[in-house]
């Protein structure tokens, strides 16, 4: 069965706050500059913890300028969603593989939340792209270049099969790997970062099968940048 789920949900919470889960095994958070990095294929190291550039706006952020940059990233997120609809992806019932969100920071701006599942983009313990990976990643290039006032945040996850350094490095390499695609599509490395979070900040439980696959993922978070809300006053 072939679908396309995609998640609209606007949360209406002041903030948001990327928050690492805490389990009885250490925490790791790492990140990289854009770089080739090597694959590891020793295992399905699922598992890296990923943090969000939250930049200091020296600009005040207003009611008008909120309404303005709010209805910018609207505008993206509708562009970006109506550039993926055509790209078919394989999928079980109600197993969400891809979805997109927009989501307040705490100045009431919105980001734009994508969530990849690794069904998509990557084979079990493998970093390497998928021919649907590359077409998604293509579609989200053009989004990036015909909006170039937002930054993205490429954030690798896993589940909990393996050792915690394996894991950080396989949830790097994917997101490096996401990031290096998105930069030879013509994205600026400057609007780009890397971070890996390996098997923290689960999803569903890592007890079963179904939840270490869900907690396989890559998320991207698309930000609005300074020169966004110096534009919108």
């Amino acid at each position: 069965m072939k679908k396309l789920n995609f998640g609209l949900v606007a949360i209406l919470c002041s903030g948001f706050v990327l928050m690492t889960s805490c389990h009885s095994k250490k925490e790791m958070v790492q990140t990289i500059p854009v770089a080739p990095v090597s694959q590891s294929d020793d295992s399905d190291a699922d598992n890296q913890v990923v943090e969000v550039d939250e930049t200091v706006m020296a600009t005040p952020i207003t009611m008008e300028v909120t309404e303005t940059v709010n209805d910018q990233m609207k505008k993206q997120q509708e562009e970006l969603i109506n550039g993926w609809e055509i790209v078919d992806v394989q999928t079980t019932p109600n197993d969400t593989l891809i979805s997109v969100e927009l989501v307040p920071d705490a100045n009431n701006l919105q980001s734009i939340k994508l969530g990849l599942n690794d069904e998509v983009l990557f084979n079990i313990g493998s970093a390497t792209l998928s021919p649907k990976a590359k077409t998604l990643l293509a579609k989200l290039a053009d989004n990036l270049n015909n909006f170039p006032e937002t930054n993205a945040s490429v954030i690798g996850y896993t589940s909990n099969t393996g050792s915690g350094q394996l894991n950080m490095d396989l949830a790097m390499s994917r997101a490096q790997n996401v990031m290096d695609f998105l930069v030879a599509k013509g994205v600026s490395p400057t609007r780009l970062k890397a971070i890996s979070k390996g098997w923290n900040d689960p999803v569903a439980s890592n007890a079963t099968a179904a939840g270490r696959a869900k907690n396989r993922r890559v998320e991207i978070w698309v930000s609005p940048n300074e020169q966004m809300i110096k534009n919108a006053q």
